[in-house]
């Protein structure tokens, strides 16, 4: 069965491909497909869940429009699919009424409160005429569209063999897009300037400036941070998968020249080690060993490493700015933009409207998520995504704790850690926003919300014996 439903989604990805490349618009041939997958949703939600975990990462783009301030909306196949299958699931609970619409999770109120102050700040800045009620309607839709993920999955899935099942077929979704990020690197023709990102973010040949290479970064962090916990939890087979996928995804991470993702990365390592107190010796000399043999990879390593020192020194660094008892320091125009836009939150647009903020696409493109959500929502927003961050993470570490399985306790470890990346991360990229971090970011958490439940389900029935 499980063979059956990976070359069914790379069957389906294969063929939205072709059409997105072909520029097929037959819709008839969209109708057809709408129905099977509202079909499979509805008698299957565990198939269309599937799907949905291929589609997340290899699913095409269907265009795209201008937003507010610099920002784009695009739209892709994964969010029609996601919308016919959510549509079908909440059908099909409607019908039947054997589950809640929205089970009670840590994670519930704060989210739930989260998406009801980005709708409320929102329609105070149209009201204000400060937005455009299209374009902020579409991106509030897409801020949504992640919890929505969030809460169907919670409903979908229900026991441990399905969590192990989607992590499989998660980690071969990862090895495809690396293929494709080693593909595009290497075949696009772009010479000194490419820079390897997700499938169908830019065409071969396209105009790379379309591409977003930090996206993949963020992705890589969620995928390696779930592979180190595997190296710490687990032994025989899934080890040393762990080993090899993180051999071969490794240099693909590095080809993008994501700054931002690589601060993420340096910040995950850390972490592991402090939120886990087994193998560390051997984390030590595996990253070591890695670090060794990047030195004969000049191609790659001389590159990033260019990368990096280009943003406070040399050429480039051009913008001087005032850092306390630092002093002045120099930094190229990318990294400049983070700091004015920071500044320009800070000092302009979060004094004005210091509770909801300005509404989302109210302060553009921020490049940094410390501006993003102050920005947009106000000190509210800010107590309010922190408080949802606090009960991600709690919700990891419990089942971590609760939790003897090793595939289960890696996958609570790797979020944790990998959450601590994204964190990093987000000083450089709106992390928490972007839709091929997010969609799998929102998926593991939902796995690990069910967990969570079957543990404090299992504990109450314990305490129940006792008594």
């Amino acid at each position: 069965m499980s063979i059956i439903i990976v070359i069914a989604a790379l069957a389906a990805a294969g063929w939205l491909g072709f059409m997105a490349a072909a520029g097929a618009q037959y819709a008839l041939i969209m109708l057809v497909g709408a129905l099977v997958v509202g079909f499979f949703a509805f008698f299957s939600p565990k198939l269309s869940l599937a799907l949905l975990v291929f589609s997340m990462l290899l699913s095409p783009e269907l265009g795209g429009g201008a937003g507010g301030e610099g920002r784009s909306l695009v739209v892709r196949y994964d969010d029609v699919l996601l919308a016919i299958i959510f549509l079908s699931w909440f059908a099909k609970t409607a019908l039947f009424k054997d589950k809640p619409f929205i089970t009670a999770t840590p994670v519930q109120t704060p989210i739930l409160l989260y998406t009801a102050l980005c709708v409320a700040s929102t329609a105070f800045g149209v009201i204000r005429g400060d937005l455009d009620l299209k374009t902020s309607f579409f991106f509030v839709l897409k801020y949504i569209e992640y919890f929505l993920l969030y809460f169907m999955t919670v409903n979908i899935v229900d026991s441990e063999e399905d969590v192990e099942k989607y992590m499989r077929y998660g980690l071969v979704v990862a090895v495809l897009v690396t293929l494709y990020a080693y593909y595009f690197y290497y075949g696009s023709g772009a010479g000194a300037e490419a820079r390897a990102t997700a499938p169908f973010e830019v065409p071969l040949n396209g105009d790379l400036r379309e591409s977003e290479p930090a996206s993949l970064g963020g992705y890589y962090l969620i995928v390696f941070g779930v592979l180190m916990a595997l190296l710490v939890e687990t032994r025989g087979y899934a080890f040393l998968t762990a080993i090899g996928m993180l051999i071969f995804m490794f240099p693909a991470f590095l080809l993008t020249f994501s700054r931002a993702s690589y601060i993420g990365f340096t910040a995950m390592i850390p972490a592991l080690f402090f939120l886990s107190g087994k193998r560390r010796l051997f984390m030590l000399g595996f990253l070591l060993a890695g670090i060794i043999t990047m030195e004969f990879l000049p191609g790659i390593s001389n590159k990033a490493i260019n990368r990096v020192t280009m943003t406070y020194k040399g050429a480039y660094a051009t913008q001087t700015f005032q850092a306390g008892v630092v002093g002045d320091i120099k930094l190229e125009d990318s990294a400049a933009s983070r700091v004015h836009s920071l500044k320009r939150v800070v000092f302009e647009k979060f004094p004005k409207h210091p509770i909801f903020g300005w509404g989302v696409t109210g302060v553009g493109l921020c490049d940094t998520q410390y501006a993003l959500v102050p920005g947009e929502t106000g000190a509210l927003g800010v107590a309010l995504f922190i408080w949802m961050l606090f009960r991600l993470f709690y919700t990891a570490k419990t089942v971590f704790h609760a939790y003897s399985v090793p595939l289960i306790r890696a996958l609570a470890l790797g979020f944790m850690v990998f959450l601590i990346g994204l964190l990093f991360q987000s000083l450089g990229v709106n992390s928490f926003v972007i839709v091929r971090i997010m969609e799998p970011f929102w998926f593991i958490a939902a796995l690990l919300s069910v967990l969570y439940l079957k543990a404090d389900t299992e504990r109450v029935k314990a305490a129940g014996a006792d008594e």
